[in-house]
């Protein structure tokens, strides 16, 4: 009874409020409002701005390396998804996991495995772990398809930034022909399919027929039509036209010596009729492969040579060649998010959609290094007008974010790779400017910065001098 009493006295409070508050119009008021809603809405004007908000300096734009989180293309999903469909998935996951411990095992710059049982019995509660002997694993069939289900999201990722970036910084290069050494299941010549929409002519290099055979089947679902050709070997072809875009992604690593490492990156360059794209795993021994890899042809062919990215210098690394370098704890890799197709999720046995690949990369390019030159005025019918050079170029001298910056209050601290060849810490505040902060704000790990620092550098590592004669 005295629920009921209640309910029937909240309903009859709620029906007052309501009976106070009503609005009632009269005819004159109900017609306006009918002659107001006839009115169309491209007659009404908006108060709001019809142009985009920047919220960053062009300069800022052209030098942003982030393209998003990677999303595999559906007609590559679906056949990877078939190939697995027609596989014991058991075995999948059983290779997947074979095929994990394999590169973890490859990833460290030292394998003395004695200097690493202190650091084992601490992180294992006094108990002493097994660690894996550093091998590689060679791919059968049923690597190869281990290979496509657990490991080509994270590798096509990483290629489609690094091309995503070249395609950025120098626009007018437009590849008709590609070379894609270790091709694997043809991770890379997918991914520049997404990037450049000339390519007439492709070639895949692969040692294992397991591996071309996939990347002949995935063919078959992306682009049949393509003019692609795989093999096993690297032919030379004396005369014979060289590609203008060569891409060896995620192969130095497996290679066993440094001795191969450095024939094979010699015959890449020789094939390489413009550009060559060097990429490897984002760990200590994957970075140190790339920066032996660049500077041994940085010193072969001298000033035939540049680099492109991600160095604003052709000079020794100094993440390596410095005497204060420490690669096993600071090394230059970066990191692109990709979204974890379905079968990589069962692979994986994950909840989670999306993964960071860590990679290590060098893009060089033929001829010496574009000189920059700073802005000028023209005088045009007697008004000043400024102009502005190709970004492309003046972003050779820009420094690079090897780590994710620190954002403090008032002033934003990063960590650069410097034209002069150093890494560099800058501290861009906000008395700086309002540009140059909001810019600093907005950056982020692996981005160019356009802006000089105010404040003083501090130079963390110094310059590298180069005293290997080889690889």
């Amino acid at each position: 009874m005295f629920t009921r009493n209640c309910l029937r006295r909240s309903t009859q409070s709620i029906r007052r409020y309501y009976s106070e508050k009503a609005i009632f119009l009269d005819q004159k008021q109900l017609e306006a409002l009918e002659d107001l809603q006839s009115v169309p809405l491209t007659n009404v004007s908006a108060p709001l701005s019809e142009e985009p908000i920047i919220r960053n300096s062009p300069e800022a734009i052209f030098g942003k390396k982030r393209i998003g989180t990677v999303t595999l293309p559906r007609p590559l999903i679906q056949g990877i998804a078939d190939l697995i469909q027609e596989s014991d998935k058991r075995l999948i996951r059983t290779d997947a996991l074979r095929l994990y411990e394999s590169l973890r095992s490859t990833s460290r710059i030292t394998n003395d495995i004695n200097n690493h049982d202190n650091d084992n019995r601490r992180h294992n509660n006094g108990r002493q772990a097994t660690i894996q002997e550093p091998h590689t694993l060679a791919y059968g069939p049923r690597e190869s398809i281990a290979y496509t289900a657990g490991v080509l999201p994270s590798t096509y990722a990483a290629t489609l930034n690094v091309l995503a970036e070249l395609s950025q910084r120098i626009s007018n290069f437009s590849p008709k022909s590609i070379l894609d050494f270790g091709t694997g299941p043809g991770t890379a010549l997918w991914a520049a399919q997404e990037v450049y929409s000339d390519l007439k002519s492709y070639v895949g290099v692969d040692l294992s027929e397991d591996m071309l055979n996939i990347a002949e089947r995935l063919q078959g679902n992306i682009s049949p039509d393509a003019n692609i050709e795989f093999k096993r070997y690297l032919t030379v072809v004396p005369n014979a036209p060289k590609p203008d875009l060569v891409i060896s992604a995620f192969t130095l690593g497996d290679l066993p010596s440094q001795a191969l490492q450095q024939s094979i990156v010699d015959q890449l360059w020789e094939q390489t009729g413009d550009i060559l794209v060097l990429i490897d795993r984002g760990t200590p021994i994957g970075f140190s492969n790339i920066a032996r890899a660049r500077q041994y042809i940085l010193d072969q062919y001298k000033n035939n040579v540049h680099v492109v990215a991600p160095c604003p210098h052709d000079k020794p690394c100094p993440l390596l060649y410095s005497p204060e370098a420490k690669p096993d704890t600071l090394w230059c890799h970066y990191s692109q998010r990709v979204q974890r197709p379905p079968f990589l999720m069962k692979t994986k046995h994950s909840k989670f959609n999306s993964e960071d690949s860590k990679y290590a990369y060098v893009v060089l390019r033929r001829g010496p290094r574009p000189k920059t030159e700073s802005s000028h005025a023209a005088v045009v019918d007697d008004t000043t007008v400024t102009i502005e050079n190709d970004f492309s170029k003046i972003a050779y001298t820009w420094p690079r974010l090897i780590q994710p910056p620190l954002k403090k209050h008032g002033h934003v601290v990063m960590d650069v790779c410097a034209n002069q060849g150093e890494i560099q810490r800058m501290v861009i505040p906000k008395s700086q400017g309002k540009t140059p902060y909001r810019d600093a704000r907005k950056a982020a790990w692996g981005d160019l910065f356009p802006h000089p620092s105010k404040n003083k550098v501090v130079t963390r590592v110094s310059k590298g001098v180069n005293m290997d004669d080889d690889m």
